[in-house]
């Protein structure tokens, strides 16, 4: 952790501003949409740390804490609205060790659309989003453009960053892929 945080600050203290930001790859493993983030003082995220404390109440009934510190990002913007969020996590039993809240699909839906996959991992059992989170994959993931793909490998060369990715919230796992561009 120290040796990334000194690469961050020798990266903002050079004047190549040509380098591409470097993106920190989180494996996702719970992906669930909220019922609810409520708590009794305010808390943010700020500078990608949890500022302060949420109790995080998944739709299934499971309770998880977001405490002060806890690594993450947020762009949900009623998070204390009823099923308006999707919380995106690296847990370690029922401790968050990194997440991300997202807005929640429209009602109804349980199809999570994320940014474009970059890279199939692990025997494509897992992908590396445009974003750096690392989903897991269901075994068949379906391809949704006009133009055939034989496989998910090379749909992923061929619609590089023209698709996005699109999570079933009832299994947590990746279960389409889907073009952006006619």
């Amino acid at each position: 952790m120290l040796v990334l945080l000194a690469l961050r600050a020798c990266a903002r203290s050079g004047d190549d501003t040509s380098a591409a930001p470097v993106i920190e790859s989180r494996r996702i493993d719970l992906a669930a949409l909220t019922s609810t983030v409520r708590s009794g003082e305010p808390w943010s995220v700020i500078d990608g740390a949890m500022n302060g404390n949420a109790t995080v109440v998944l739709a299934n009934g499971r309770v998880l804490q977001l405490t002060d510190g806890t690594l993450g990002e947020s762009t949900c913007l009623f998070p204390d609205v009823t099923n308006a969020c999707v919380l995106l996590a690296d847990t370690l039993g029922d401790g968050i060790v990194w997440f991300s809240l997202v807005s929640a699909p429209p009602s109804g839906s349980k199809e999570l659309e994320l940014p474009a996959i970059t890279q199939l991992l692990d025997g494509v059992t897992y992908a590396r989003l445009e974003n750096g989170i690392e989903v897991p994959l269901l075994d068949r993931v379906s391809r949704r453009c006009e133009e055939e793909s034989p496989n998910l490998s090379s749909f992923v060369q061929r619609h590089r960053d023209e698709h996005v990715t699109i999570l079933d919230l009832d299994r947590g796992e990746v279960s389409a892929v889907r073009c952006t561009t006619g």
